[in-house]
């Protein structure tokens, strides 16, 4: 006869994408689905809030207070545009979103499958920690029309936010899995569906066969 494990660890899926690709629409329907998202902005708009000692390190390097909007728009505006700068601040806050990461997977070892939405999985050397990438995809010039509409700027700005981050092109090279979200969102939506039946499959295969 079959059996099962006492328990298997969660699997882990890694999403990432870039600015303006449609992420956030990915992960608000992965929820409806009742699949546990940790979003790594969430976390490190909550760090910049309540972990004194990550903003006090990073006051120390980049010689100003990091208290209110303001603040953040400054250091924001630096980083964008400065990549020696973002590395430095990146190594300040990476550690402490893993942790809280790490804090969060604990809680939700129920679950079969968790999903860590990261805009910078590749970049922060994340995927280590996953056992399956999928990136969320669009072209350069649909991603530029989407982030002008989006933030309400010109070209030119959409294109600075755009090149603070690894190219999606680039980024394809890392990806198990790629959803295009460059045509309707039920179309997207119907790959995310398919997706999820693969990784149901693929669980199956955990359970013990004679």
């Amino acid at each position: 006869m079959s059996v099962k494990p006492v328990k298997n660890k969660p699997y882990i899926i890694g999403l990432t994408g870039g600015i303006a690709s449609g992420k956030t629409t990915v992960t608000k329907y992965l929820k409806s689905l009742h699949i546990p998202v940790i979003d790594s902005d969430f976390i490190v708009k909550n760090l910049w809030e309540h972990k004194e000692e990550m903003i006090t390190k990073a006051e120390k390097v980049f010689g100003f207070q990091v208290r209110n909007d303001d603040d953040k728009k400054k250091l924001g505006d630096i980083i964008f545009h400065d990549q020696e700068k973002r590395k430095e601040l990146n190594q300040i806050v990476h550690p402490y979103v893993f942790d809280e990461i790490e804090k969060q997977k604990a809680i939700m070892d129920r679950f079969p499958f968790i999903v860590i939405d990261m805009p910078l999985l590749i970049e922060a050397d994340y995927m280590k920690h996953c056992d399956h990438i999928v990136l969320v995809y669009v072209d350069l010039e649909t991603q530029i029309k989407r982030l002008m509409e989006r933030d309400s700027i010109t070209r030119d700005e959409a294109l600075i936010k755009i090149q603070s981050q690894m190219p999606l092109e680039d980024k394809k090279l890392y990806a198990h899995t790629i959803f295009d979200n460059r045509k309707e969102i039920s179309d997207l939506y119907l790959e995310i569906d398919h997706f999820i039946e693969g990784l149901k499959h693929e669980k199956q295969q955990f359970i013990s066969t004679p």
